[in-house]
């Protein structure tokens, strides 16, 4: 596994964009790679002022295609194995966590055998949905007190058209937070594969750092 982190122009109109539709930025990641990739889960963060690019993946890519179209001339990308870092995570362990999913929930309509797909608007919805898939996925949320550590940072609607002219609109909420890890495996997969839906639009990567 390797993690990748390319830093923006947002003052570009190509990355302008691509911000606003995601699939602009799933395209580009796609044609990073020789052989089409399972998965690759990505997303776009801001730290210091500055707007990157994280990506996790299987193989290696290529970014310097993504780079000509989304950043500055001669930028270089951050490519590391994940590996080693993956593999030193234990039962117990406890980690600064920043995610961005899109929570969502099924409403069946009478004679539906399937539901309806609809996001949680609501920050109370968001947070237990988040809690949810916590414990499906090998850890919890610490809690400060009385109150969880987890919180929501931002929710924003994303608006886009494809290729085919479908009409594509997801809620992207931003969480952040302290977590424990109770099932290493689960929790390494997770971090592999992503939490809930539309990863190929830069949600479900879960990341970490130490306390």
């Amino acid at each position: 596994m390797y993690i990748s982190r390319v830093m923006l122009n947002t003052a570009r109109r190509n990355t302008q964009i691509a911000l606003n539709s995601p699939n602009r930025f799933h395209g580009a990641i796609e044609d990073s790679f020789n052989e089409k990739q399972d998965r690759n889960l990505w997303r776009i963060d801001r730290l210091n002022g500055n707007s990157y690019m994280i990506m996790v993946s299987c193989s290696k890519p290529d970014l310097d295609s993504f780079i000509e179209q989304f950043s500055d001339k001669g930028q270089k990308a951050e490519i590391i194995s994940y590996d080693k870092f993956l593999e030193s995570i234990q039962n117990g362990s406890i980690w600064r966590f920043r995610l961005v999913a899109n929570p969502t929930r099924s409403i069946k309509q009478d004679g539906e055998e399937r539901g309806k797909v609809v996001a949680h608007i609501t920050e109370k919805y968001q947070l237990e949905w988040l809690l949810q898939k916590a414990s499906k996925n090998g850890f919890h949320i610490v809690q400060n007190g009385t109150e969880s550590s987890a919180s929501v940072t931002a929710s924003e609607w994303k608006n886009f058209k494809k290729k085919n002219k479908y009409s594509v609109h997801l809620l992207a909420v931003s969480y952040d937070g302290i977590l424990q890890v109770d099932d290493a495996e689960l929790f390494r997969h997770a971090l592999c594969n992503g939490i809930g839906r539309e990863k190929a639009y830069g949600m479900g990567l879960l990341t970490i750092m130490r306390v």
